[in-house]
């Protein structure tokens, strides 16, 4: 292949079983002497003073290294798209032709035309640029992506000759070299620390063991290859900007994955394609492959493919490209996860891991500018049957409504998410009528069908409960709507109506309530904040630590002809510890700015009168989260995000290892997130619980206090894997026979019950939880305890074994249990699943601060 002739690389590796000598390391030579490269540009190795592949570039490195190729390149232009949490520049290169530099936004305009299935475009498929998403490392510590992009950048800046310029005249390339910075500086400040000079390639050396929680994720601990279709992360808010902005053909994916395997590309398994992908795309992907395979049998790689991975959740990187248009290859390579280890293949370098990723790289640019043609054509061709087939649906299109006052969520999703994924969304001047719901005029949102991204609205909002496999490499339903906690009907046919007089949505104000009345803050008795309030949680922080005497509300009492139910918070004039003149100036600039209530009388209408001891003092928690070795950092991260960054209250991070010689007074709120719990001070722990502090767990926690002798749950027994009735079943089936009854994670329908402390600020009756595995938690035997139950047929969406529906019908989802002075709440759902469940993610917070009611 043409672009390959200008690869060249030799690579020399001699190793012992024991070690590899410093002067026999592995040395890479991407580009030999008799190619031409444009003498201005520097390479990898003169700018950070050693050959790509001998060291783990850190992210400082990168960075600096394609800020001086924008700066010395006539072909790249650098883009900075966001910041990381930690505050590191997130940035994409833009290469392509001079001249194509120079109209960029002609080209954008001429691809929005492309893919507009009503225009008539000005150019024809073969005449228009392909563009080409290239990006590396999403996990921090599969770390051979991340520095291929140093090789590949500097030949896509420098290399010249004739086949170089005709392939960056038809194409633009996006390339990231880092979608993780964060994670990545992580991972390679770890490797370079633990570097000998004389390599060691034992896998039991410290250099391929991290310490928890790795360098895979972000800051916050999120897997942002989990986090495409969601976007709650800035890294991923960023590069999905990019994609709706530039509309690519193919967006490529590298990863790496364990140590002893080889070399994988897409396809994937081909019965776990989302049923909304249009088989043409894979064709594409099979296609692409050979490009692939013939680069890599060339250089005696093995490699392999249509095993082990899929494409059917829309939230990865090589996915949600598929509901775009275009086609999302994954490339996974076998990791080093240092320098060089041992492995059943032999030994792996770091470099020619390095390698593979810049053979694929290539390999890619290869067929797109082969394919330019057929990927454009597919790219328009997506978006014309996809407005076809939505004229054709029995569903016109979806309403929704918040359930309550609290519109955050539906802001979040309808005002945020579905915007930048380009999906038009409206309000209507009229009530819409459905399943014998009303969706009130101008406080609900409709989202019709008929418009290009029909078929990520379909990705988003359709429930699946019968699939092609039983096998998922990640969750099998993420139905948006139903994470959002959010009340929504499917509209069809016999809906006409609801799509009369449709404003487009844009800034329209979806809030509800006002104030019942205004006055001065001297002349107030209260203040009264309901319990479903936007940022609730939020104002009870900003309010406590400003030494408010905030009360909650433990009946349902109605005053200033209003009701208001428990968990409602009232302020009251009377001995305030706070400056009361000021409080209403302090609720005027909070999320609670349209919804609380001024009351001058502390006689209710009804309920108990505000100086009742059934109002209770709120205390400001002293939050704990048990971390370290062990304990899913995906879990915690969650949680530290929610109490961080949603709540303005962080808890303190205490890692396992140091939570024996830890002051345990100092806190009143553990929280152990799902994980193993090995070598654990349990009397310790017990003596927190029973001395009046409050454990919170989750998942697998919630075994393990049972083991512990904390807690009492008990959790029905799942049923032996066997051949049933038949005496012989084929060897080779039995993995897939056991990935089958296990629970990729899937939604159900949930009741809670309003009036308790745990399920304060939600609506009685059925809400929608995730639960991420087969749990299944018994009831206890006290009905007070049991707030959050499944319904008798709970399953709405995503894949159950048939052995495991008796065991989730009416199990508990939540429990609260007295442990001593203290108490213990567990959950068997995943209240904060990937920071996108807004629809529970206040079960967490209530029971962080209400805990002190569930008597």
């Amino acid at each position: 292949m043409i672009i390959m002739r200008y690869l060249f690389i030799v690579l020399f590796c001699f190793a012992t079983t024991a070690f590899v000598h410093a002067q026999e390391q592995s040395s890479l030579f991407y580009y030999p002497a008799r190619a031409n490269y444009d003498p201005n540009v520097p390479t990898p190795a003169s700018f950070l003073g050693f050959e790509v592949g001998d060291w783990h570039a850190s992210h400082d490195q990168q960075l600096g290294y394609m800020r001086e190729l924008a700066r010395t390149s006539n072909r790249i232009q650098l883009r900075e798209y966001g910041k990381t949490h930690e505050h590191r520049p997130l940035i994409c290169l833009t290469i392509t032709h001079p001249d194509n530099l120079k109209r960029l936004d002609e080209i954008k305009s001429a691809r929005e035309q492309w893919i507009n299935p009503e225009a008539q475009p000005s150019v024809q498929a073969k005449d228009l640029p392909a563009v080409l998403y290239m990006g590396y490392s999403i996990h921090g510590n599969e770390a051979s992506g991340a520095n291929a992009a140093l090789a590949v950048a500097y030949w896509l800046a420098a290399a010249q000759g004739d086949d170089v310029e005709e392939l960056l005249k038809n194409t633009v390339i996006l390339l990231d070299p880092c979608f993780n910075p964060d994670g990545m500086q992580r991972f390679s400040s770890w490797v370079n620390t633990r570097r000998s000079q004389s390599l060691v390639p034992d896998p039991a050396h410290d250099e391929f063991n991290e310490t928890w929680p790795s360098g895979r994720t972000n800051h916050y601990w999120f897997d942002l290859n989990r986090d495409w279709l969601v976007m709650q992360q800035p890294e991923s808010e960023g590069r999905v900007r990019i994609l709706q902005e530039w509309h690519p053909n193919v967006l490529t994916d590298h990863h790496e994955m364990g140590s002893n395997s080889t070399f994988f590309f897409q396809p994937g398994v081909p019965s776990r394609v989302n049923p909304v992908t249009p088989a043409r795309n894979q064709q594409l992907t099979g296609e692409i492959a050979q490009y692939h395979a013939r680069a890599l049998s060339e250089k005696g790689i093995q490699f392999y493919s249509g095993e082990n991975f899929d494409d059917f959740y829309y939230g990865k990187g090589s996915t949600y490209p598929d509901a775009n248009g275009c086609i999302g290859i994954l490339f996974e390579q076998g990791s080093s996860r240092g320098s060089a280890q041992e492995t059943n293949n032999g030994l792996l370098t770091f470099a020619y891991s390095v390698r593979n990723q810049v053979i694929t790289s290539f390999s890619t640019l290869n067929a797109v500018r082969d394919k330019r043609a057929e990927l454009n054509q597919y790219l328009r061709d997506f978006y014309q049957s996809g407005l076809e087939e939505s004229k054709k649906s029995p569903v016109r299109g979806y309403v929704l409504q918040a359930k309550g006052a609290d519109n955050t969520a539906l802001d979040e999703l309808t005002k945020r998410m579905l915007a930048i994924h380009r999906i038009q969304c409206y309000t209507s001047d009229k009530d819409i009528v459905t399943d014998n719901r009303v969706f009130k005029a101008g406080k609900s949102v409709v989202v019709p069908v008929t418009q290009p991204q029909y078929r990520l609205i379909r990705g988003i909002f359709e429930r699946f409960t019968q699939f092609q496999d039983s096998v998922f490499y990640d969750i099998s339903a993420w139905t948006l709507p139903d994470a959002f906690g959010l009340d929504w009907a499917a509209l069809d046919a016999g809906n006409t109506a609801a799509f009369k007089n449709l404003q487009p949505l844009n800034n329209t104000d979806l809030g509800t309530g006002t104030r019942a009345a205004n006055g001065a803050d001297s002349l107030a008795y209260a203040f009264i904040i309901p319990a479903d309030a936007p940022g609730l949680l939020p104002t009870l922080v900003q309010l406590q630590k400003a030494k408010y005497r905030v009360k909650i509300a433990t009946l349902p009492f109605e005053t200033e002809g209003k009701s208001f139910a428990p968990g409602s918070l009232v302020i009251n004039n009377d001995r305030q510890t706070g400056m009361f003149l000021g409080l209403k100036k302090v609720l005027d600039r909070s999320s609670v700015a349209r919804h609380y209530t001024i009351t001058n009388n502390g006689q209710t209408t009804k309920g108990p009168f505000l100086g009742s001891n059934n109002f209770v003092n709120a205390t400001l928690p002293k939050v704990v989260l048990i971390t370290g070795d062990g304990t899913s950092p995906l879990d915690a991260g969650e949680i530290w995000h929610y109490l961080d960054t949603r709540l303005g209250m962080p808890p303190v991070l205490l890692d396992k290892e140091r939570l024996g010689s830890a002051n345990l007074s100092k806190y009143n709120v553990m929280i152990l997130p799902d994980g193993r719990y090995e070598n654990m001070p349990i009397e310790k722990i017990k003596d927190f619980a029973t001395e009046g502090g409050t454990i919170i767990a989750t998942g697998a926690a919630v075994k393990w206090l049972k083991q512990a002798g904390i807690g009492n749950s008990e959790w029905r027994s799942l049923p032996t894997v066997t051949g049933g009735d038949k005496k012989q079943l084929p060897f080779t089936g039995k993995t897939d026979l056991n990935a089958a009854r296990t629970m990729p994670g899937a939604i159900f329908t949930a009741t809670a019950d309003a009036s308790h402390p745990l399920c304060y600020g939600l609506t009685d009756g059925p809400m929608s939880v995730f639960l991420p595995d087969a749990l299944y938690l018994e009831p206890t035997s006290n009905a007070w305890q049991n707030p959050l139950l499944f319904t008798q047929k709970p399953l709405l969406a995503g894949y159950m074994h048939a052995t495991q529906q008796p065991l989730v019908a009416q199990a508990a989802a939540a429990t609260v249990q007295t442990v001593g002075s203290g108490k213990v709440i567990s959950f068997a759902v995943n209240p904060n699943f990937r920071g996108f469940w807004y629809g529970t993610q206040r079960l967490m917070g209530n029971a962080v601060f209400f805990n002190g009611l569930m008597r």
